[in-house]
């Protein structure tokens, strides 16, 4: 129980905070954040990495936070950074769901349709419907680390899986907001977008792929046996 109440009242510490000194609207004017960044220098890698960080964890709007990585520190590096913050704060917030704060998300979330489907998928399809979600947000993403924590999935495999499949979208993100930036939009960069959605639409059939394969041998061998 005082787990619980103290990780209510930093939410509720945390939430009138970014009200009150505008931090929402900070994480989402991408150019205020972009020359915030640029004029930390160096520390301006580990402040991107706990906004990251941070944005997972109290579930902050931080949709645009792969987008000021290609801006302010180019494709790689910008996903790169994007991958290392948001996974770090994926796997601290699935941690504080499953071990601190459970009866909590329980009574805050426990009803919504999102956590019924997710518990439901990992029921019948196990890890690709992690693999899956991550790949394509068909759930609200912030709120999935939260979700997959009152699963019996282990904090290693969450860490893992979830690390995995952020890089392909944060590195296209940032890839392209960096294209933009020095290059502007034109014929080549729609073409790459084009290509970029495909390829992330392939990645997203693949764990279904291999979860029919995987329970066809499974019955295969229990049937053997």
């Amino acid at each position: 129980m005082k787990k619980i109440l103290l990780f209510i009242a930093a939410l509720i510490i945390v939430g009138v905070l970014a009200q009150q000194f505008g931090w929402v609207h900070f994480l989402t004017d991408v150019q205020s954040l972009r020359q915030v960044l640029e004029d930390f220098g160096w520390w301006g890698y580990l402040i991107f990495i706990l906004l990251s960080i941070l944005v997972a964890v109290f579930l902050l709007p931080g949709q645009f936070l792969a987008i000021v990585g290609g801006l302010v520190y180019g494709g790689f590096l910008g996903g790169a950074l994007t991958v290392i913050g948001a996974s770090i704060g994926a796997t601290i917030s699935f941690i504080l769901g499953k071990y601190i704060a459970r009866d909590y998300v329980l009574k805050k979330f426990g009803n919504s349709e999102t956590f019924k489907k997710i518990e439901k998928g990992v029921k019948e399809n196990g890890v690709s419907f992690l693999i899956f979600t991550r790949l394509v947000p068909v759930f609200p993403y912030a709120i999935q680390s939260y979700a997959y924590a009152m699963t019996p999935m282990t904090v290693k495999k969450f860490s893992l899986i979830s690390f995995l499949t952020m890089l392909p979208a944060s590195f296209i993100y940032a890839f392209m907001a960096s294209e933009i930036a020095t290059k502007g939009v034109s014929i080549k960069l729609l073409f790459e977008f084009t290509i970029a959605g495909i390829l992330l639409a392939l990645l997203a059939y693949l764990p279904k792929k291999f979860s029919h394969k995987i329970n066809r041998l499974t019955k295969e061998y229990k049937k053997n046996d």
